[in-house]
């Protein structure tokens, strides 16, 4: 169930640019106000599991916030997505479009800090709970080796994705995780648990994949504009 949000919050999202067509200011208002979002996720998560918080108001609140903010930033994120590909696709865009790129940039730092968040604290999550992801890996017919390659691909993966702004090494590393993805969505296939086990594992695979498509955009946006030849007579 929550995949088919995850998927029907990006399409609709998507669909309202045909609704409300942002441009210009407004719309690098909300890629601004999407990055101030998953900083906040970000922010939130870490409190909600680690802080120790007991109080059952608090954990209320922080689990709203996770819960319906994760929704507005799927749905923002699908319509940034759509309306980047919008102005893309426009013959009227000018090839080296600085707004389209700022915009694009804006975006694919928005999702880097969650999946990059994503990952590390699924990372820490193994290693505070050691006991039972050895008896997991075990069960599941891999060596323990297997068991901290995967933290510290998860690792790498995640700080790839970020790094990726300096070093430009987003599309590999998310293209890494999307292997330990699939390697999750599999495992548990083959261990017949239920399918929610894996929702986790397909939500990043979803954003793991319009990533892929950003990066793409991204270098859609910054190709050299045509070579026009002068001949004199």
């Amino acid at each position: 169930m929550q995949v088919l949000i995850y998927i029907g919050l990006i399409l609709l999202g998507g669909l309202l640019n045909f609704i409300i067509g942002l441009k210009g200011k407004p719309v690098h208002s909300l890629a601004n106000g999407y990055l101030f979002l998953a900083l906040l996720l970000s922010l939130v998560v870490w409190i909600f599991y680690f802080a120790g918080i007991k109080n059952a108001v608090i954990l209320d609140v922080l689990s709203f916030i996770m819960e319906w903010g994760g929704m507005l930033g799927h749905l923002i994120l699908g319509y940034l997505t759509g309306n980047i590909l919008l102005v893309l696709s426009s013959p009227e865009t000018p090839v080296d479009n600085y707004p389209l790129k700022t915009l694009i940039r804006a975006t694919l730092w928005s999702i880097s800090t969650l999946v990059c968040n994503s990952f590390i604290l699924a990372t820490v999550g193994k290693a505070t709970n050691m006991p039972y992801m050895i008896g997991f890996f075990k069960q599941s017919g891999y060596a323990i080796w297997f068991l901290y390659f995967i933290m510290t691909v998860e690792v790498l993966g995640g700080l790839g994705v970020v790094l990726h702004f300096k070093l430009r090494t987003g599309p590999l590393a998310a293209v890494g995780l999307m292997f330990i993805m699939f390697g999750a969505v599999y495992t548990h296939f083959h261990n017949k648990d239920p399918f929610s086990d894996s929702y986790a594992a397909v939500s990043q695979l979803i954003s793991l994949s319009l990533m892929l498509v950003l990066y793409y955009f991204e270098k859609q946006a910054h190709r050299e504009p045509p070579v026009t030849s002068i001949y004199v007579i």
